[in-house]
């Protein structure tokens, strides 16, 4: 109950404190890999992506990760969370998204990734363990100290954009975990838990909940995209 209030409380709290934002184009919260233009892996993101047969994209994937050197990997367990999620294989989903968290643990779209992930599978307790995930990297962000070289005012300037590009986003997350826990409370063959109701009780009383809830967009942020 302790770990819901804190997922809830802090996805509310960054939803509310960019109420009035909109979305321009994604900025990057985690590592951003570079991709050499004209590099075999730059070719293989570009098949990658123009793949329709989803055993060529995955056989593509495969190669990508073959040749993955040092943060490379990153995009390559992310090219394979996306094409596990479109494949509906939820646990294959699971298991690189974990080990994208280990190389990247403030990667924010993998969080995102990792919320759609469990509620396509049903599982509430993944949902709201990734999204106090996600909810934590997003505090850690709006935390962070200016990268040496750059000037306090600059990188505060960065960082409410960010936040604006990613407020559809965290407030899609947000419509998720609520439709988890609406649904679940609400199985005729499960009874609500305390927990799942407490989690529905902060929504439904969040100032700017009314306000935001409906916007359902779900902007990725990554420094490639991949079809599904």
């Amino acid at each position: 109950m302790r770990r819901d209030k804190l997922l809830v409380g802090a996805l509310l709290f960054l939803i509310c404190t960019t109420c009035a934002a909109f979305p321009s184009s994604a900025q990057q919260i985690g590592k951003f890999v570079p991709i050499p233009a004209g590099s075999d892996a730059d070719h293989l993101l570009t098949e990658i992506n123009a793949a329709a047969d989803p055993a060529q994209k995955l056989a593509l994937i495969d190669k990508l990760a073959a040749i993955a050197q040092g943060d490379m990997a990153i995009v390559a367990d992310d090219a394979y969370v996306n094409y596990y999620i479109g494949a509906k294989n939820y646990d294959k989903a699971f298991e690189y998204g974990d080990k994208l968290f280990t190389l990247d643990p403030d990667n924010f779209s993998n969080g995102v990734n990792m919320v759609r992930a469990a509620q396509g599978k049903g599982d509430v307790n993944k949902m709201y363990s990734y999204g106090e995930k996600t909810a934590q990297i997003l505090q850690r962000y709006k935390d962070s100290p200016a990268p040496e070289g750059t000037k306090q005012e600059l990188w505060a300037t960065q960082k409410a954009q960010t936040l604006q590009d990613v407020h559809d986003t965290v407030t899609y997350v947000q419509q998720l975990l609520f439709d988890g826990a609406y649904r679940t409370a609400d199985a005729p063959k499960r009874a609500p838990s305390r927990r799942r109701m407490e989690a529905e009780w902060y929504f439904l009383r969040a100032p700017c909940f009314t306000s935001s809830v409906h916007r359902k967009s779900g902007t990725r942020t990554r420094p490639w995209s991949s079809s599904n």
